[in-house]
């Protein structure tokens, strides 16, 4: 019977929520991310972040590789005007220059997002306030603080002043000083500020960086080389043991019943020993570093890219086969949109901020009836290149034969380009050759074409003229 009850009461229990004593319990004391994390915690995480991307070549290439395939984005107006659309680009490239969008002037629009997801992934988060010149100025995680002076009626929260729904409503900026610490600035109106982050909880309001559930496997693995490498240091500067059987003296025996020894020189060129019988000579070595270490090495690598959802087929390209590597990138493909789209509303708020300065101040203007809420464009990312051209390609053609895709989709997912420019540029690609007297058939072989096809081609244009 009470085998019975004891069954009962497991079946009816979740093991995490019984105390045991065969593994450590977590604190019962549930705590919003931002509890977890004091100012104290907080800077102790972004600081042994930034120590391993400064430090940890594998770290930091993780880190590169992250944000090669997040981001990079083109942007593409479609309001429906050709002309308006043209203006659109033309607008957006001119801001995108670095002495007109960055407030220092060094950064061009797509390096400060690129800098911007680096920040985010290795602090938590990034803000970007927009100035009245219509320039952004980056404000780095650890510069966002509570201002000295609170008054007990405000909720500050690392930096974020809140209002009773949780939702900033101002940011306190402070600057560095010369001696690494800081001095406050100003506080921000929460509207002027966008803000970058990688968010795990619903109350949270600061960024967590990814990295966070992997610095302590990247620290060990930092350490656990140098290690190895002290190991591997040694083990060159061997030593040569010379033993004997029985108590004699190595050697010729002087006069006061010394032994001299064998004098071995490791010069230029091969050693050899004329040992006397019974001696014998071994060389000191070790097998550094041993396979369990590498292979051990290598789980931890790929255990430690996850906190990036990185394959490890990325770090070690001759680990699987094709089919291996293609499966990675797709699983890694799925987990990179989520993060494109961040920088894609990111790009969309910067966007629809810019234009409307420049509506306000005469640079743009727009049609009859049309505001800066009613146009459209996009941020596209760069496409994924084809891994097997000729397969992929074929089975892109029979994709849109089959009305499954559309020439659109498929040149947005391959090149991260508008379809309609490659048209664009095909037209007039058709156009210089046939006004230099050059054609191209369908297998892409050119071929001059004749002055009798020329002239026939002129004088069926002037019967049109002439017809007109």
């Amino acid at each position: 019977m009470w085998i019975s009850l004891m069954a009962r009461e497991t079946n009816l229990s979740y093991d995490a929520s019984v105390s045991s004593q065969k593994r450590r319990s977590p604190s019962s004391r549930l705590k919003s991310v931002d509890q977890i994390l004091s100012p104290t915690r907080r800077k102790q995480l972004v600081s042994n972040a930034r120590d391993l991307q400064q430090n940890f070549s594998i770290c930091a290439w993780a880190i590169r590789r992250h944000l090669d395939y997040v981001t990079r984005f083109t942007f593409e107006p479609d309001t429906g005007d050709t002309g308006l659309d043209r203006e659109l680009q033309s607008i957006v490239e001119w801001y995108s220059r670095p002495e007109n969008c960055d407030v220092t002037g060094r950064h061009s629009l797509a390096r400060l997002m690129r800098l911007a997801e680096e920040r985010r992934t290795v602090d938590g988060d990034i803000f970007l306030v927009k100035m009245k010149s219509g320039h952004l100025q980056p404000i780095e995680s650890d510069r966002v603080r509570n201002p000295d002076k609170i008054s007990t009626k405000d909720q500050w929260v690392h930096g974020l002043k809140l209002n009773r729904a949780g939702k900033t409503v101002r940011v306190g900026v402070w600057g560095r000083d010369g001696s690494g610490g800081y001095q406050f600035q100003r506080t921000v109106n929460a509207r002027s500020v966008l803000q970058l982050a990688y968010f795990e909880r619903f109350d949270q309001v600061r960024g967590v960086s990814p990295l966070a559930s992997a610095i302590n496997t990247y620290r060990d693995l930092y350490e656990g080389f140098d290690y190895a490498l002290a190991k591997l240091k040694i083990s060159q500067m061997f030593g040569l043991v010379l033993s004997r059987e029985g108590s004699e003296a190595w050697g010729d025996v002087t006069a006061d019943g010394d032994g001299t020894g064998y004098k071995v020189d490791f010069g230029k060129g091969p050693v050899m020993l004329d040992l006397d019988p019974g001696d014998k000579a071994e060389i000191i070595e070790s097998k550094n570093p041993s396979n369990e270490f590498q292979t051990f090495t290598q789980q931890m690598i790929g255990i430690a890219l996850k906190s990036l959802d990185l394959p490890y087929s990325f770090f070690s390209e001759d680990f699987t086969n094709f089919f291996g590597s293609r499966s990675a990138f797709i699983h890694y493909e799925k987990a990179a949109k989520r993060k494109r789209k961040d920088l894609a509303d990111m790009l969309d708020k910067i966007t629809a901020w810019r234009l409307r300065l420049f509506v306000a101040d005469g640079t743009l203007r727009l049609p009859r009836g049309m505001n800066v809420g009613s146009l459209r464009w996009s941020w596209i990312s760069d496409g994924t290149p084809w891994w097997n051209p000729m397969q992929e390609i074929t089975a892109d053609i029979a994709a849109i034969n089959a009305g499954l895709k559309t020439r659109t989709q498929i040149v947005r997912e391959r090149h991260g380009k508008n379809f309609k420019d490659i048209v664009d540029t095909l037209a007039d690609e058709q156009a210089y050759m046939n006004e230099r007297g050059v054609a191209m058939d369908s297998s892409g072989i050119v071929t001059p074409i004749s002055d009798e096809i020329l002239q026939r081609e002129a004088a069926r244009e002037a019967l049109e003229t002439d017809e007109d």
